[in-house]
């Protein structure tokens, strides 16, 4: 009898013992594929952020002298500033490739935020370094 009972208890601990795995695996899989999905957003948003810096090069070389020039008082107006604003967004959208752009939209990123911080960003330090 005592022979039965402790079979009885193996089994339901082995039993157990097979869930628990099951379970801890299944977490750990769903960890390891969070912590994939965060390495991707921030490649996207690294592709994003370069993407931005590019394109204020870009403008800077191309256009925003040639504007400061033209200016009587050698600055730039708000429909000016507005207008590079665009440009800039569309410029570094343009730089990025499709899977990047899906993936910051599947992640529900604000792309206009992070071209416009990144773009304010590297103005700020091409001043500072005036």
């Amino acid at each position: 009898m005592n022979a039965v009972i402790i079979e009885t208890i193996v089994s339901i601990l082995s039993n157990l013992a097979v869930t628990l795995i099951a379970v801890l695996g299944a977490w750990l899989v769903a960890q390891i594929g969070k912590a994939q999905e965060l390495k991707t957003i921030n490649a996207a948003v690294g592709e994003l952020t370069n993407a931005a810096e590019q394109t204020v090069m870009e403008l800077q070389q191309t256009t925003v002298d040639g504007l400061k020039e033209a200016s009587a008082d050698g600055k730039l107006t708000q429909e000016e500033i507005a207008m590079l604003g665009k440009m800039l967004l569309d410029g570094a959208l343009a730089k990025m490739s499709d899977s990047g752009i899906g993936v910051l939209k599947a992640a529900n990123v604000d792309i206009n935020a992070i071209v416009k911080g990144a773009g304010e960003a590297l103005i700020a330090r091409i001043k500072a370094g005036e």
